[in-house]
């Protein structure tokens, strides 16, 4: 059996067993249990919540939070026919103001090309001190490390939330984002010296929905701005940067009906480093689209997407490019048990027209490489007392064009969602990149998650 049949095999068999459920039969099923929202009890998998205002004399209530009308994104931490969270309006301090809060503190692997595009870097780099044992392919293998920590105040009209602004303070610190380390250029000495990247992100997001009246579908459209400072400090010598970034994005979906939606994202973004010693201006521009299909009885999604990102480094003429493309599939078995399964495929090019390496003596050594892969990703998640889910999972990656990275991840983690109030999500993920087991060296990678959101 080759590593893709390992991919596609299991993905073959959880879908004929989800087409083989009733869920996408013709016959009459149940109207869902919340049709006004678009959501079926299944999937919220609680009832509605309770959320909290204060009035100026410093009373509290318990009030019905219901379900805004902003746009909708896919989180792959919700499982199950549902590929997103519902949003709340967080906690009403003054008649029109809210506020929500979260906290992260994770550990993630990087995907298979950015393994593969580091370590073509760095043969071509140095090419008398060859990148090709498993000991070096070991090196890069290291987790990134983030601690974020972010807070949302949104405006709008309890009485009419067609049109809301919403500011976020984002700070997160990153460890480990800057690998691998690379060989010296001068003594071929490897380098020990990791970065610490701090980022303050600020944006205000305008966001509007609505049902277009004559044909009731639903539109939302937000747009926003992102101003950040980013700021990588050095542990010893390695070379570190300040930069600043102004992005401008905006998401935008139509729903003909609950059980189907068309969703679109662009984003462009403008970064500039004035502490650089040279000019170093790169523009980045990432498109995404996707649809989202339900079945009748609103158990089953199946959401193909597909997007395209550039990264032009001016005012060099080097640029880099991806293309990431996914179908996933989620159902909900019970009330209490719901499962995912996602496919994806990602591919990146980069394209060096400037490079001068290895040599760096005035002479341009262009460089054309890329890197793909392939996955198949599947989550599970139960209900086993009141507001806790167990989840549990399987991911499986697998180079196109380099195998020394390809990986099975074991996941597993507890959630605890009250919707409006608090979602707790803490757990575990091991990597185990089987093909460095064969030279006997390490090739196990754990991380841990942390996330806590507070009416959000």
């Amino acid at each position: 059996m080759t590593k893709y049949n390992a991919i596609i095999i299991p993905a073959v068999i959880f879908y004929g067993f989800l087409f083989i459920s009733p869920a996408f039969s013709n016959a009459d099923t149940d109207s869902p249990t919340t049709a006004d929202t678009g959501y079926s009890k299944s999937e919220l998998g609680q009832p509605a919540a309770q959320g909290i205002t204060v009035s100026p004399q410093g009373l509290t209530k318990e009030v019905t939070i219901q379900p805004e009308p902003v746009l909708k994104r896919i989180d792959i931490n919700r499982i199950g026919s549902a590929p997103n969270y519902e949003t709340f309006e967080g906690l009403r301090l003054a008649k029109y103001f809210t506020i929500a809060q979260r906290v992260e503190i994770f550990q993630e692997a990087k995907p298979i090309d950015a393994y593969i595009m580091d370590a073509k870097k760095i043969r071509w780099q140095n090419q008398n001190m060859p990148w090709n044992n498993p000991a070096d392919f070991r090196s890069q293998i290291q987790p990134i490390f983030t601690r974020a920590y972010g807070t949302e105040v949104t405006m709008s009209d309890p009485k009419d939330k067609e049109g809301q602004i919403r500011y976020t303070h984002d700070y997160r610190e990153i460890y480990h984002n800057q690998f691998p380390v690379y060989y010296s250029a001068y003594d071929h000495q490897v380098n020990t010296n990791y970065k610490h990247e701090e980022w303050d992100q600020n944006d205000i997001l305008f966001m509007h929905a609505k049902r277009i009246p004559g044909i009731d579908w639903t539109e939302t459209i937000n747009f926003g701005y992102r101003y950040s400072t980013m700021n990588a400090k050095n542990d010893g010598s390695t070379f570190s940067y300040y930069e600043i970034r102004q992005t401008y994005f905006t998401y935008f979906s139509l729903a003909p009906s609950e059980r189907c939606e068309w969703f679109g994202q662009i984003e462009y973004f403008k970064s500039h480093r004035p502490k650089s010693d040279f000019t170093y201006n790169p523009d980045h521009y990432f498109y995404a689209a996707e649809l989202r299909m339900k079945s009748r009885d609103l158990k089953t999604s199946v959401i193909p997407r597909i997007s395209y990102s550039l990264d032009c480094y001016l005012p060099f003429k080097n640029k880099f490019s991806k293309y990431e493309m996914q179908i996933r599939i989620g159902h909900d078995f019970t009330n209490k048990l719901n499962a995912t399964d996602t496919v994806k495929a990602n591919f990146a090019f980069r394209d060096d027209i400037d490079n001068k390496a290895p040599f760096y003596d005035g002479i341009m050594r262009p460089v054309y490489d890329m890197a793909g892969w392939v996955g198949n990703e599947m989550r599970v998640q139960y209900n086993f007392y009141d507001k806790l889910w167990f989840q549990g999972g399987l991911d499986i990656s697998a180079g196109t064009n380099m195998s020394e990275y390809d990986n099975a991840a074991f996941l597993t983690g507890l959630e605890y969602y009250a919707p409006g109030l608090i979602r707790l999500d803490v757990g575990y993920q091991g990597n185990d990149y089987y093909n460095l087991a064969k030279d006997g060296i390490g090739k196990w990678l754990s991380s841990v998650y942390f996330r806590c959101f507070l009416f959000m």
